[in-house]
């Protein structure tokens, strides 16, 4: 630690941390079962809901602006196969918004909105598709039911089956969500599909909500009930039912075949945390805040008899008292409403720990726990929640409900809104999978009872405490012992995070230190860093500027103390189409001397052109060399997923390795991710006006199926190629071994 130098900055964050209680430490070992992702599927249109049918065999997803289901053949969940879509719109309308299967596999249930808006009360349907033939799916009826169907789940099974809708009316307007003051009220719709197996169908049963929520304390907007999720509990015979925006839930007793009641309303109440919030979006992660929030739960889970889980992810505004929307976080409540479990700040600070953890959400619901599910995987209850901020689930085992233990972070694409298991499928495997809206994909995960193999699962990054926020990382560097990473200026201060990569075989990398960087005179440096090289006495840092001018080489002590700044020279600059050009430096690195300085510029020089640039830089005679580099094309939209360049390494043998990618992937789509390719040039080759020959070194897509967008930090670490990519600040930054380049 003597190598850190510490400003204001340094001493606020430690103040901070010192307010927090003993569960920011780093996690105790976890329990030997373990979770490992395996595989990663873009799919066509959003993903949003998603179920499997009960062999396992087959995932179905919502995809609402498509208005199609997706249809998923997971045989070899490692080897998923997308089959033809089904269209569940009716005369052009029709947006999917829930899926559930029938107990025996023989039908899909479909929520469908139709059009509604605060303008259009037009009903919505339950329409029922025949799946037992995967990939020739027909529609067998439609049952119409209220104005907005949400979520649905199915109780029963044959001449017993029913559907609980959540009708919720959120009466969407131009700006989001609106409230007509009670004018239209949402319900539940219980559907009787007892007919689909012979029997008598028992209609459609409207249960009223606002009588209700008039008589509950700590209900918003009780005249206009907005349901939200649903959940069934087979054994209890009974139904939770999530009423976000109300900050409520209620319970429906399903014991009658043919008639439900409303069992009870009750609100969800609030979650405090004194001093152990983030609630300002500053680019600095700093938990010291308090605040009081209304849960607000989006998601509902059965985990226990007479307990559920509510991923509290707020909808709402903060009111008049200063109390908060989401309580960013979950809680495990009983039918009676009391709290039997309250995560507090735990769910926040495991997403601090593992980089997932969205500052730019500080003050708007933090980490917005949406998602949950329960399951029996490898014979014990778990319990799995999904953030849509983080992107990221949650692993609990919860043997009791009063202690869930956690077992893990997982990270997932962008925006996990649905969540389904897997745990009945004849050759044993027990699945998770989410569905990740903002990127349009799905994650597989295997559950492993011993424990996940070596090298079965890709590292993780981990920060050794809680005083070492991090994610965002851009560029990766190396002394032959670790590895040392740049964020760009998803941070406010601009920093070195040095990394421990000795148990990366058994799937852990930790951040065991951070160098925050000062100028000489000990304020703190804001730049945008891109890339970094470690050198004999300290790193050189690539700073991407906002324009030509503003590119910069910063040279920094060990300690973190700019040493020397190295503007782009006239000559240079002149060489750019336009001087206010954003593209610039995104990596750096030295020769073995450290006498030479390679830069790689994004996109070059012009951007209409299809090449970016690589300057070279000799110290002792500040002399510049520049040459052009040929860029790929995306196949399908050259301007809108435009190619450049990530990252420079020098190797010893002389070669410059290059990341070059396209703008495909995270929120560019997972499914248009193309170019994630390493190429080599010859070092000798970059000589004034030379356009360089390029050499395919990996193809990071095919072989491993990288569709996260921004690759963008690379280095050789003992004879091995690492990748990584920028997570924007939160989210999945993924670790690939790409071997001996």
């Amino acid at each position: 630690m003597n190598t850190l130098r510490f400003c204001t900055l340094t001493a606020a964050l430690a103040a901070s941390f010192a307010l927090t209680s003993q569960a920011q430490a780093a996690p105790p070992a976890p329990p030997t079962n373990r979770f490992a992702m395996v595989h990663h599927l873009p799919v066509d249109g959003v993903a949003e809901i998603v179920a499997a049918t009960p062999d396992g065999l087959t995932l179905i997803y919502t995809s609402a602006d498509a208005g199609v289901l997706g249809m998923v053949d997971i045989t070899n969940p490692a080897q998923p196969e997308l089959l033809p879509r089904v269209n569940v719109q009716l005369m052009g309308l029709g947006e999917p918004t829930s899926v559930a299967i029938s107990p025996d596999g023989r039908y899909a249930v479909v929520a469908v909105r139709l059009g509604d808006d605060v303008a259009n009360a037009r009903r919505g349907l339950v329409r029922v598709y025949d799946i037992r033939q995967p990939a020739a799916v027909k529609h067998v009826k439609d049952i119409t039911v209220g104005i907005g169907p949400d979520s649905l789940a199915l109780a029963g099974q044959g001449r017993t089956l029913r559907a609980v809708v959540a009708i919720e009316d959120e009466e969407t307007d131009a700006e989001g969500d609106a409230t007509l003051g009670g004018q239209r009220p949402g319900r539940i719709d219980v559907v009787g599909l007892q007919d689909l197996y012979g029997g008598a169908s028992s209609g459609v049963q409207s249960i009223e909500l606002v009588q209700a929520l008039q008589t509950v304390p700590g209900i918003v907007y009780p005249n206009d009930p907005q349901p939200e999720f649903v959940s069934i509990d087979a054994r209890a015979r009974k139904a939770v039912v999530s009423l976000q925006e109300n900050n409520a839930v209620a319970l429906i007793d399903l014991s009658h075949p043919t008639r439900a009641r409303l069992e009870r309303v009750f609100s969800t109440g609030t979650v405090t945390r004194n001093g152990n919030a983030d609630l300002k979006k500053d680019k600095e992660i700093t938990f010291k805040d308090s605040f009081t929030a209304r849960r607000e739960a989006d998601a509902v889970a059965w985990v226990a008899p007479g307990v559920f889980a509510t991923a509290n992810e707020g909808d709402g505004k903060k009111d008049k008292a200063g109390v908060l929307p989401g309580g960013r976080g979950f809680t495990l409540m009983n039918t009676r409403g009391e709290v039997v479990y309250e995560t507090g700040e735990r769910t926040e600070v495991n997403a601090l720990l593992h980089g997932h953890y969205p500052d730019g959400r500080s003050a708007s619901k933090g980490v917005e726990m949406e998602a949950v599910t329960a399951g029996r995987f490898g014979g014990k209850p778990h319990l799995l929640v999904g953030s849509e901020r983080g992107s990221f689930v949650e692993v609990y085992r919860l043997d009791n409900p009063k202690q869930p233990q956690f077992v893990q972070l997982l990270p997932t694409g962008m925006a996990p809104e649905g969540l389904t298991t897997v745990t009945q499928r004849r050759d044993g495997q027990q699945l998770l999978v989410t569905a990740n809206e903002k990127e349009n994909s799905l994650n597989l995960y295997r559950f492993h009872a011993r424990g996940v193999p070596a090298g079965a699962a890709e590292p993780q990054l981990v920060a050794k405490d809680a005083s070492l926020p991090w994610g965002a990382l851009s560029g990766l560097t190396t002394d032959g012992t670790h590895l040392y990473a740049v964020p760009d200026n998803a941070f406010g201060q601009s920093r070195i995070f040095r990394i421990d990569p000795s148990d990366a075989a058994q799937g852990r990398l930790t951040l065991d230190q951070v160098t925050l960087l000062t100028e000489a005179d000990g304020q703190a440096l804001k730049v945008d860093p891109e890339g970094i090289a470690k050198v004999a006495d300290g790193f050189w840092i690539a700073s991407e500027g906002k324009t030509v001018a503003d590119n910069e080489l910063i040279k920094v002590n060990m300690a973190g103390v700019v040493q020397q700044r190295v503007k782009l020279p006239a000559s240079v600059q002149a060489k750019f189409a336009s001087p206010k050009t954003s593209t610039g430096y995104e990596g750096v690195t030295a020769s073995a001397d450290g006498q030479t300085l390679y830069m790689a510029v994004q996109r070059g020089f012009d951007l209409n052109k299809p090449q970016a640039a690589i300057l070279k830089l000799h110290l002792p005679t500040s002399t510049w060399t520049t040459a052009l580099y040929p860029l790929d094309q995306h196949s399908k939209d050259a301007k809108k997923f435009w190619m450049g360049l990530s990252e420079i390494q020098l190797t010893e043998d002389g070669r410059l390795l290059l990341l070059e990618r396209d703008k495909g992937g995270g929120e560019g789509q997972a499914i248009n991710a193309e170019v994630k390719r390493i190429y080599s040039v010859k070092a000798a080759d970059v000589t004034e006006g030379a356009t360089l020959t390029k050499t395919l070194v990996r193809d990071l897509r095919k072989d491993f199926n990288y569709v996260q967008e921004k690759a963008e930090g690379m280095v050789v670490f003992k004879g091995v190629l690492w990748v990584v990519n920028d997570n924007d600040g939160a989210g999945w930054t993924r670790w690939v071994n790409a071997g001996k380049p």
